[in-house]
């Protein structure tokens, strides 16, 4: 692996430990297992209201991806600490949520705020839960490196340095998004076995304190993993 892509990796897991600590993190991560607990209820839309997601009046893609964007603002504008962390977390939320639930069959526009539930019901599942949570830190994890790569590729372009077109660099920004998505794989199992028992010894309700743990050890996970990896004689 390149100096660069070695850097870039260095940097990106320091990334990871900054944002452990910081609001909109935690906010994502908490409002991703409320996601999936609304599925569980009666009223999807009520229950994400009681976690400061507001929709209007229908409950489409759009409108729950822009009920989690506002949700994320206030917390971070309230807590008065706004920051890149924060606002990749949110991105990959949304992303994600908004990828899984499409796939799903979930409808972008024009969906009936009644019909939540039965849209956001998969996401209990173990290995619902799991994928989502791969796709969600492995987008993060990407995100952070192509934060960091747009900072230092600049200086590598042209005769005589790592990258000699602009293609090139986008073919590496590729690939290194490629291998945190690949190195997610380690935390899909963790997040289905994790929501699953905790939904049961907390009786179908997760606390905010149980999700940031989970997201510190998620995180932990992706830093390890990415390390191994990092290594001469890894993958």
């Amino acid at each position: 692996m390149s100096k660069v892509a070695d850097a870039t990796l260095q940097a990106a897991q320091r990334a990871l430990s900054a944002a452990q600590n910081d609001p909109g993190f935690r906010e994502a991560i908490h409002l991703m297992v409320q996601l999936a607990l609304a599925g569980t209820t009666k009223d999807a839309a009520g229950h994400l209201a009681t976690a400061g997601v507001e929709l209007a009046d229908g409950g489409s893609v759009a409108d729950l991806a822009a009920g989690l964007t506002e949700a994320l603002d206030r917390r971070m504008e309230g807590r008065g600490q706004r920051s890149d962390w924060g606002e990749m977390a949110k991105g990959a939320l949304v992303a994600t949520v908004s990828e899984q639930l499409t796939a799903q069959g979930m409808p972008l526009f024009d969906a009936k705020r009644e019909d939540l539930t039965a849209q956001l019901g998969p996401l209990h599942k173990e290995k619902e839960f799991g994928a989502f949570g791969r796709k969600f830190f492995g987008r993060l994890a990407g995100d952070f490196l192509n934060y960091f790569l747009s900072k230092t590729l600049g200086t590598e372009v042209g005769e005589g340095h790592r990258f000699v077109t602009t293609n090139q660099v986008a073919q590496f920004k590729d690939g290194m998004r490629k291998h945190c998505e690949e190195a997610s794989l380690i935390v899909e199992g963790f997040c289905g076995e994790w929501f699953s028992k905790h939904r049961f010894e907390e009786k179908g309700s997760i606390s905010r304190e149980s999700a940031e743990a989970f997201g510190w050890n998620a995180v932990r996970k992706m830093q390890l993993e990415l390390a191994e990896r990092n290594k001469p004689d890894g993958d």
